[in-house]
């Protein structure tokens, strides 16, 4: 009769475990690095990565990607390089308590920077070219995450035509908990050079 008590008990402990285990998991959420997804396009000439900070977006298949694992303070952290050209894009995914683009670019971004309004997917963003160092930047708050795609440019443009594919095909993946959004975008979004033609510029 013991044996059985004793059973039970053991059995009802590992229960509670898996249980504990389950809706930890649960709790912990999906920002949490557990490694990107690599894929081929249907061009072949160009991969998908998607990337557990809730977001993918096409790039050429030449380039390389390092996801910086070992930084441990923002959620997404890539540096696009390329063996035969300068220059760079970097993509950031950080904490940020600000919940308007207007308010961070208010307060982050000096009045001697050239900002123009665009989108990212179909957030509200701000496109920021920068002088020194020569770089654009298009920045876009996503729930509670500050994301910033940065293009370093190099002397070919090179680097201007990936920063502008990277643009177009950018799609942010609610994550668990989060509201989807059935408008898909299909937006411009490129970057031809460092400076265009402004919808709306800041002074």
């Amino acid at each position: 009769m013991e044996r059985k008590k004793l059973l039970l008990i053991i059995g009802l402990v590992v229960l509670f475990i898996l249980i504990g285990s389950v809706v930890l998991f649960k709790i912990k959420g999906s920002r949490s690095l557990v490694g990107p997804i690599v894929k081929e396009s249907e061009t072949s000439e160009e991969l998908t990565w998607e990337d557990p900070a809730g977001f993918n977006f096409l790039y050429p298949k030449e380039i390389k990607i390092d996801p910086h694992e070992e930084d441990e303070e923002n959620y997404a952290h890539l540096e696009l390089t390329s063996d035969d050209h300068s220059g760079k894009i970097l993509v950031w995914v950080k904490e940020t308590e600000y919940t308007d683009i207007e308010d961070w670019l208010e307060e982050e971004i000096g009045e001697e920077e050239q900002v123009f309004d665009t989108e990212l997917d179909t957030e509200p963003a701000k496109k920021i070219a920068f002088a020194d160092p020569e770089k654009l930047v298009v920045a876009a708050i996503d729930v509670d995450s500050l994301v910033l795609l940065e293009m370093y440019p190099d002397e070919e443009d090179y680097w201007q035509e990936v920063y502008s594919g990277i643009l177009d095909t950018f799609t942010f993946i609610p994550l668990e908990g989060e509201e989807t959004d059935s408008t898909g975008w299909q937006g411009e979004g490129g970057a031809g050079g460092i400076i265009e033609e402004p919808e709306e510029v800041i002074e």
